[in-house]
């Protein structure tokens, strides 16, 4: 019996997702047992920015720490493909809630890549950037919202500070402080300036309790989000990396909880103007002008593309079909034991890819079954 077009279509998008629910479930399993967190010693509970080729974690990171947790509390809030993951991914965002409560009691601010065999030279732990510190803050106050408790309040008010230090008196939030002598610029780098990426950052200070950050500090993010929304509105931004420019997009979901219409609509046309680089096999580049394909600018722009859909925008077929084509693209960077490579040259495991691809497939998944996109999905955007 010859099978028809229409059946061999269903049938290849039945295979299509069986895939990425698979891949789905080997991520998550890396997230949770992988090794990613330090199990003893002085960094217990830190979390590794990598593994390397053996397997091994390279650097603890504190943003990535912040991340984790987020992700944790995402996972024990439903996101998970299986309920009984809840205990496990609580206990993980607890110890690393309590890696960042004993580096923040220890020294003056954790160093952006904090190595775990032997000193070396990186010009990124010449400065504390205030995007590091917001993330770790999410994180922590995600953690103690999920578990209710309160050992880590101390934690969550020296981050908060030393974001509130960094940022005195400035408009919006500043970049970085400089921390190690002689105390020269660092390079130029999208992440060494203001830019729009601190949307992220500002978005995810608000998140945290007013009664801990501060009413000035909420005043400094609040003032943050409108002016780089505005200049992302007006197309002011030079910055031709997405990136950053996803980041942004990133925090103007976040604000918005998925509630606010004319806030989703904004992103709406951002997003849309952003995928007009969208390559015709689903990737994207690492700039607007080309550049190597990278797995997390991919699962960024899926992740806020579904979001957008959940919540009836991008409507019609052919956003269906483009944000099809960013899954599939992002499936070869899934590694069999689960670890998601940053690009194709690499065959390190990268932390952050992972979580980015891990969210971005569980809202696929939720897509395709109807289900609603809920409201810890924009508040506990990883």
């Amino acid at each position: 019996m010859v099978m028809s077009a229409e059946l061999r279509v269903r049938s290849e998008r039945c295979r299509e997702e069986t895939s990425h629910r698979d891949a789905l479930g080997r991520v998550e399993g890396w997230l949770l047992h992988s090794g990613i967190q330090i199990e003893y010693g002085e960094q217990q509970g830190g979390i590794a920015g990598w593994l390397d080729e053996n397997g091994q974690p390279d650097f603890v990171y504190l943003e990535i720490a912040g991340y984790y947790m987020t992700a944790m509390a995402w996972l024990a809030s439903g996101g998970a493909m299986n309920a009984d993951t809840a205990p496990l991914a609580r206990l993980r965002a607890q110890r690393a809630a309590g890696w960042v409560a004993r580096s923040m009691s220890s020294r003056r601010g954790v160093p952006t890549r904090l190595y775990l065999s032997g000193e070396r030279t990186d010009w990124r732990n010449d400065g504390l950037f205030s995007f590091d510190l917001a993330m770790a803050s999410r994180g922590v106050a995600a953690t103690r919202h999920l578990s209710g408790r309160q050992e880590h309040r101390k934690a969550l008010s020296a981050l908060c500070t030393t974001i509130e230090r960094i940022s005195e008196s400035a408009d919006v939030m500043r970049s970085h402080e400089l921390v190690r002598p002689p105390f020269e610029e660092l390079p130029e780098r999208w992440s060494t300036r203001s830019g729009p990426h601190h949307l992220k950052a500002a978005a995810a200070v608000l998140f945290v309790p007013e009664r801990v950050v501060g009413r000035a500090t909420v005043d400094m993010a609040q003032r943050t989000c409108e002016h780089w929304a505005r200049r992302l509105w007006a197309g002011e931004w030079s910055c031709q990396e997405l990136h950053p420019r996803l980041y942004a997009l990133e925090g103007m979901l976040m604000r918005t909880g998925g509630r606010d219409g004319d806030g989703l609509r904004v992103v709406e046309r951002l997003f849309a103007e952003l995928m007009d680089v969208q390559a015709s096999d689903g990737t994207l580049p690492e700039t607007l002008d080309g550049g190597k394909v990278r797995s997390d600018v991919i699962a960024q722009a899926l992740r806020i593309g579904l979001l957008l859909r959940g919540r009836e925008y991008l409507a019609g077929s052919i956003w269906s079909e483009r944000l099809d084509r960013l899954a599939d693209a992002l499936l070869p960077f899934v590694q069999p034991d689960g670890g998601v490579r940053f690009a194709r040259d690499q065959n390190i495991s990268n932390t952050w890819c992972a979580m980015f691809a891990h969210q971005a497939l569980a809202l696929r998944a939720r897509a395709e079954t109807s289900e609603p996109v809920p409201a810890a999905a924009f508040e506990l955007l990883v």
